[in-house]
């Protein structure tokens, strides 16, 4: 298996929105405007294709916001299709994408996942990644506080 990060095409579009799970025609203009520059930044998101054995298997996104991080300390995200999960892409997308980040001018990457998402979470571990703690009540859906597991790679590292 072979993971790849790339800029996405045109015809692609459609299909990341479905994997994002991006069904307003508000999300995906929001959505559109990020990937209009190809693999650049807009505003303070970049996002690249996870693609595994050539086909597009789910989205890799950094973020940096000189507002509330320290030059180089960098966010990433990772979604995956559901049909995709479980066979190792996550784990190579975290390597391939902290690679990446590093030789863009990151010093460090951090993520996070939900508590009660165990795949997730081993892919971190499995990546080299490190368990720095719990973000208590990162998300409220319906009036539920969701704690997130939060794991960070440097280069340092």
């Amino acid at each position: 298996m072979t993971v790849v990060l790339r800029a996405y095409r045109d015809d692609e579009f459609d299909r990341i929105c479905e994997i994002r799970g991006l069904d307003t025609p508000e999300r995906r203009d929001r959505f559109e405007a990020r990937l209009m520059n190809g693999a650049e930044w807009f505003d303070h998101y970049l996002h690249l294709a996870i693609v595994s054995d050539d086909e597009l298997v789910g989205d890799f996104q950094l973020r940096q916001c000189d507002r509330t991080r320290p030059d180089g300390a960098w966010e990433m995200g990772v979604e995956l299709a559901e049909e995709f999960r479980g066979k190792g892409i996550g784990t190579q997308a975290l390597i391939v994408g902290a690679q990446y980040a590093f030789d863009h001018g990151a010093h460090r990457v951090e993520g996070s996942t939900e508590e009660n998402n165990h795949a997730m979470r081993r892919s971190f571990e499995k990546a080299g990644w490190k368990f720095e703690g719990v973000l208590r009540a990162l998300f409220i859906e319906d009036g539920i506080p969701h704690d997130y597991y939060s794991y960070a790679i440097t280069k340092f590292d």
